[in-house]
């Protein structure tokens, strides 16, 4: 539940952010690339929940989701996209996905 709350929070601030710069600038096409980068990460932030299975898989899942939002936050402030940092929870997932389809224990 406090991941929640957190990634809430996070969201909001990333929100909070996004339409201050928009008011600034006005740069329709920019706010497109801020919005799709925090999706990514909400994209990963959700996959959390399945991933929850498998402890071990998990805390390395959170610690990559943190360094992605953290790229977010450093798109956001330094407009320097770094793409690995955004991307580096799709190494657990991918891994999580293998090993459900190669490692079953049913079937």
């Amino acid at each position: 539940m406090r991941l929640y709350i957190a990634m809430a929070l996070v969201l909001l601030a990333a929100i909070l952010l996004l339409y201050m710069k928009y008011r600034k600038t006005g740069d329709l096409k920019q706010l497109l690339r801020y919005i799709a980068a925090i999706g990514v990460a909400m994209f990963f932030t959700y996959i959390s929940k399945l991933i929850l299975v498998h402890k071990p898989i998990f805390i390395v899942h959170l610690a990559l989701l943190f360094l992605s939002w953290i790229g977010v936050f450093y798109y956001l402030f330094k407009e320097r996209l770094i793409l690995w940092f955004l991307l580096a929870p799709s190494a657990t997932t991918l891994f999580f996905i293998f090993e459900a389809l190669f490692f079953r224990e049913h079937g």
